[in-house]
């Protein structure tokens, strides 16, 4: 019951983090913007957040003693501060090593880390993290106790399929692009004669390739990076044409010209 009741918390927060984060682009952007790594409405950074938590605060044993209200306001402060740091680097760093993109970027941020954190979004987990704590997880113990165990575990393999169902179609999706554009741009140099103009007519044809679920990734990353040479078929890929074809790609699907 605890796992399923954790699990349906997850997505429920993480829905709850993609609004946040679509209604906070959207006002900041001036036009819609749909965020988030998977097509489903959810942001799982915010839903592994709320979940750890409510795990630290509510059952370790060394806070579980004692009511979430006798819980010192700066040790929540403190511990979700700091553990935000961690989770926003690692997530990060790990997307973009996998992925070779950024789904979101702090360095017009102060006091940044990489682009990866920042303090102003490390202090509003902090804040988050004490709301959490105050009023989240008195109503999570009471779900707990209300809610029919069978029930919770019906609903939470319902969600657990749905969520693995969304992991799949959207890494295979986003391995698909990268292969299509380390295709079309293998070997491409930015040195040959007509590199501007056959750099255009190669993404141009990219982009008439990229199904729905492509474009719609193209549209929630934030930028790429290529730190690294990028081998395909043993051949050295230029990475700084690349960064400018997935940049082409971007502008093309994001304003249709």
């Amino acid at each position: 019951m605890l796992v399923s009741k954790l699990f349906i918390e997850f997505v429920v927060f993480s829905f709850i983090g993609w609004v946040y984060e679509c209604t906070y682009c959207t006002v900041k952007e001036g036009h819609w913007s749909n965020r988030g790594f998977l097509f489903g409405p959810i942001c799982p950074i915010y839903g592994t957040g709320t979940v750890l938590t409510l795990i630290i605060f509510g059952y370790v044993p060394f806070f579980s003693r004692m009511s979430v209200n006798e819980i010192p306001i700066w040790q929540i402060f403190l511990i979700c501060s700091v553990g935000s740091i961690f989770l926003e680097y690692g997530t990060s760093y790990f997307l973009e090593k996998r992925f070779h993109a950024v789904w979101w970027d702090y360095n017009d941020m102060p006091l940044n880390i990489n682009g990866r954190v920042c303090v102003p979004a490390t202090l509003g987990f902090g804040v988050a993290g004490i709301l959490v704590t105050r009023f989240v997880l008195p109503f999570s113990f009471k779900f707990c106790e209300t809610v029919n165990p069978y029930v919770a575990e019906v609903i939470a393999l319902f969600l657990m399929a749905y969520l693995a169902a969304d992991i799949v179609l959207t890494v295979s999706s986003l391995y698909h692009l990268l292969a299509m554009v380390e295709k079309t741009m293998g070997g491409f140099d930015e040195r040959m004669e007509g590199a501007v103009q056959i750099a255009r007519e190669k993404v141009n044809t990219t982009a008439e390739m990229l199904d729905f679920r492509q474009k719609y990734q193209l549209k929630s990353i934030k930028n790429f990076r290529f730190k690294r040479p990028v081998l395909r078929s043993g051949k050295l890929i230029n990475t700084k044409v690349m960064l400018e074809a997935f940049k082409a790609l971007q502008d093309k699907i994001k304003t249709g010209k």
